[in-house]
């Protein structure tokens, strides 16, 4: 015990250490504040942007479009702010939506990893993705039979992120879960990533019909980036040679006696690096310059990059009935400023502490006595001011294949939907089946099976019912969900009906 800090010290830590963890868990890890600033319309992740599969094959629904500027609806419409299209999706290949947004809050008291059913359901490479949008005025009309403009102004959200099994196996560690030889312990945490993107979408989209069996679509969209950021983990490993340790001790409310007794060093090597662009964002450091809080002010939020993009498809009528159509949707870039853009990176030398001083056991605790996926202790960023630079960035871009085919007078019709997303993160794939039921104009009705994602346990519907539509990819049954997306609208129709 020579050298060991006494039980007052050690009480002085554990306050000092918990006077941290409430300023953290108030504003906690950057993208808690981000998102909070910009993910204003999130719900939490899916496969396939912030697009409506289901209403694909409907002609009497805007919002395929979208998914496809060569598939005009047959009357033009009016979208006003906040009602005229409001979207969220979530998708997780194995996280319930409970559980991604406590990994998102970070939560000191969150305690979801210490489920057995939790760790059951990981993978070795856990993701989800996120999305919304909202139209803030767009307008589409017929200028003639055989073309329809469209102008709008909407807000996109996107996020992903990666979280591997090794962190949560380095939460149980430490919370007492499991038992651990701290004599010799090693924990690789394995590799992570999280971005967000927010951007404004100014677009003006034309559809031409070259026959009555064949069309082609182009929007072309300026946009205004609101906010983006990039936290990717490559490295993060905790050693320690430890004696006296208890092997169930929870670290995050260990007792002076249990401490008492420790004696021996510990390591935390992590290499990462954090990019983020945004107006009114600030980041605080502590005493050492490494970043352990975020400040936002609304004041100074504004436009921090620019950029442009692009849609374009095309669909035809191979025979009577059958219709075939393909796009690319969401092509394009941004390019954030300098004065915006603010970049810190880890320290990638190995930080050693040991058991006999007091401040390092306390440096030691604020990491291992936590409940936080994402520990700002842990990763000691450090804001480097000479590598601040412009950065671009890209769309999360989708490949659309589709082919349907229709009877009964066009009334009824049987459509497949392929769709590729391509994130920053992973590229997924999905194959919707529909059927779709046009009683009249003023109503159409579609039910959809997306077999893929979510391992085909979830279905979709599309109601129209005149100018109200609500319809969802995937149905939400409980914050257990692992996919759900939903959209609704209220538009106004404007100018004649134009029928394929």
């Amino acid at each position: 015990m020579c050298g060991v800090p006494t039980s007052a010290s050690l009480d002085k830590e554990h306050n000092n250490q918990n006077d941290n963890k409430m300023k953290l868990n108030c504003r906690s890890f950057f993208c808690r504040g981000l998102l909070a600033a910009i993910v204003l319309l999130a719900c939490s992740s899916a496969a396939s942007a912030q697009y409506l599969r289901t209403s694909y094959f409907m002609d009497v629904a805007q919002y395929r479009l979208q998914l496809n500027p060569a598939m005009a609806p047959v009357k033009g419409f009016v979208h006003l702010p906040g009602i005229g299209h409001v979207n969220a999706a979530m998708r997780s290949n194995s996280l319930g939506l409970e559980d991604v947004v406590d990994i998102i809050k970070n939560k000191d008291d969150a305690d979801y990893f210490a489920s057995d059913r939790f760790v059951n359901n990981l993978k070795d490479d856990n993701r989800a993705l996120a999305n919304a949008g909202t139209d803030v005025l767009t307008v589409g009309w017929w200028q003639s039979p055989k073309s329809f403009w469209t102008i709008g102004m909407s807000v996109k959200v996107d996020g992903d992120m990666n979280v591997q099994r090794g962190m949560f196996s380095f939460l149980r560690d430490v919370r007492g879960l499991q038992a651990v030889d701290y004599s010799n312990y090693v924990r690789d945490l394995g590799q992570h990533e999280l971005n967000v993107n927010a951007y404004s979408e100014i677009a003006v989209g034309y559809t031409r019909r070259f026959s009555d069996r064949f069309s082609a679509g182009l929007r072309v969209k300026g946009l205004l980036g609101l906010g983006n950021a990039r936290l990717k983990i490559n490295k993060a490993v905790v050693k320690t040679n430890l004696e006296g340790v208890d092997p169930n001790i929870d670290w995050s409310n260990p007792t002076p006696e249990q401490l008492m007794y420790a004696s021996g060093t510990s390591s935390i090597e992590v290499d990462a690096r954090l990019e983020s662009s945004m107006e009114g964002l600030e980041y605080e450091t502590n005493s050492q310059g490494y970043i352990d809080d975020v400040d936002f002010s609304t004041k100074h939020m504004g436009i921090a990059g620019i950029g442009a993009g692009f849609d374009i498809g095309v669909a035809g009528q191979v025979i009577d009935g059958l219709t075939l159509s393909a796009a690319l949707v969401d092509v394009g870039f941004i390019k954030w400023s300098k004065g915006a853009t603010t970049v810190a990176q880890s320290n990638t030398e190995v930080q050693t502490f040991d058991s006999s001083n007091p401040s390092d056991v306390g440096q030691f605790y604020g990491i291992m006595g936590t409940s936080k996926a994402l520990n700002l202790d842990l990763l000691r960023l450090n804001i480097d001011e000479t590598a601040a630079k412009s950065r671009t960035t890209h769309l999360n871009s989708s490949l659309v294949l589709g082919a349907d085919y229709s009877f009964m007078e066009d009334k009824l019709s049987v459509g497949v939907l392929y769709t590729n997303y391509f994130s920053r993160i992973t590229n997924e794939s999905e194959l919707t089946i529909s059927v779709n039921y046009k009683p009249s104009n003023l109503v159409g009705l579609t039910a959809s099976y997306s077999p893929i994602l979510c391992g085909g346990k979830s279905f979709g519907l599309g109601i129209k019912l005149g100018p109200l539509f609500v319809g969802t990819d995937y149905m939400f049954t409980g914050m257990k969900t692992k996919c759900c997306n939903a959209l609704f609208s209220l538009s106004i129709p404007l100018g004649r009906r134009q029928e394929n």
